[in-house]
């Protein structure tokens, strides 16, 4: 089906953060390779400092790419990585604003710590939100007509037993994206939130290994596909305006049947992915349902085993009145 190309970065201004490593790395690469002037923002100067080389290596029109090393959970930090950005290009406002900073440390909710639940939402959710209201903020006032471009993930669609410390940041992305497309209607500035599945990263390796075995279990068989790929991905899905790209056809499924409102990708695809999705998806929860049901047991003796579970008397005593 023919379309417009609605992203088109040769000579434009792209920031990514989280752009040292996993997406970040591979899509600032990939624009780069594309004309694009890019500025990547990450806490790791040591990765930093690689991605730089790297991103000079593939410059085919021998632009300069600036590394930022940010806190970017603050909104302080935050602020001042994108001032400095800006800064470092001459006052120029970004184009493209892709957030990809973020990270996953899966475990069960009755195991999380209240600094660990914090962390989780603030490595998920803030870490991209006070960006995003920097850079609303400089392209409302510069009149820029930019794009927005958050990353959520497929469980900011639905979600299953593991994820209680990562996924209620990215549903919460999805409510500030579908807020900020209607709001940025009034400016003339873009939004789109992409959802991708599992990408194979270091990061995707880090939250496997404190991952509950169930949540291993549930995703044994997913598709996990290469950070390059990825950014693929994303680019096409840009390149055809659609508001939530994806990656993996299980996405789009979950996609029609959570979407609300929003604007769909294409419509011929949409409607087929509506029709299985309606049979598909409730399958796909009974079949994961039943997964964590078989893994009662085993949780049970492993809290048992911690000294989780209150004595007999200290129960009794407890709904004593």
């Amino acid at each position: 089906m023919f379309f417009t190309n609605k992203f088109q970065p040769q000579g434009k201004f792209c920031y990514i953060t989280g752009g040292s490593s996993g997406l970040g790395r591979a899509l600032a690469a990939n624009l780069v390779q594309n004309g694009a002037h890019v500025t990547i923002v990450a806490r790791d100067i040591t990765r930093l400092a690689e991605t730089k080389a790297l991103l000079r290596a593939v410059a085919v029109l021998g632009q300069e790419s600036h590394c930022i090393s940010a806190d970017l959970t603050s909104s302080t930090s935050s602020d001042a990585a994108l001032a400095e950005a800006m800064e470092r290009n001459n006052g120029r406002v970004p184009d493209y604003v892709f957030l990809c900073a973020g990270f996953a440390r899966p475990k069960f909710f009755v195991d999380a710590s209240s600094e660990e639940l914090q962390s989780g939402f603030d490595g998920t959710y803030w870490v991209s939100a006070w960006t995003a209201h920097a850079a609303v903020k400089k392209m409302v006032s510069h009149r820029t007509r930019g794009s927005i471009i958050f990353v959520s993930s497929f469980v900011g669609y639905t979600s299953f037993a593991g994820y209680s410390t990562y996924s209620p940041g990215k549903y919460a992305l999805r409510g500030l994206a579908d807020t900020l497309r209607s709001e940025m209607l009034l400016h003339h500035i873009s939004v789109h939130i992409f959802m991708p599945a599992g990408i194979d990263s270091a990061g995707y390796i880090a939250e496997n290994v404190e991952k509950p075995e169930i949540t291993k279990k549930i995703e044994e068989g997913d598709q996990v596909i290469s950070p390059e790929e990825c950014a693929k991905h994303l680019i096409r899905g840009l390149e055809r305006g659609y508001y939530q790209p994806t990656d993996y056809l299980l996405t789009d499924l979950v996609r029609m049947q959570s979407r609300g409102a929003v604007p769909g990708n294409n419509l011929l695809l949409d409607t087929m992915h509506w029709v299985v999705s309606g049979v598909g998806v409730p399958i796909w929860r009974m079949i994961t349902d039943a997964q964590v049901k078989r893994y009662r047991g085993s949780v049970a003796a492993d809290l048992e085993a911690r000294g989780f579970y209150q004595s007999e008397a200290n129960r009794k005593g407890s709904t004593d009145i």
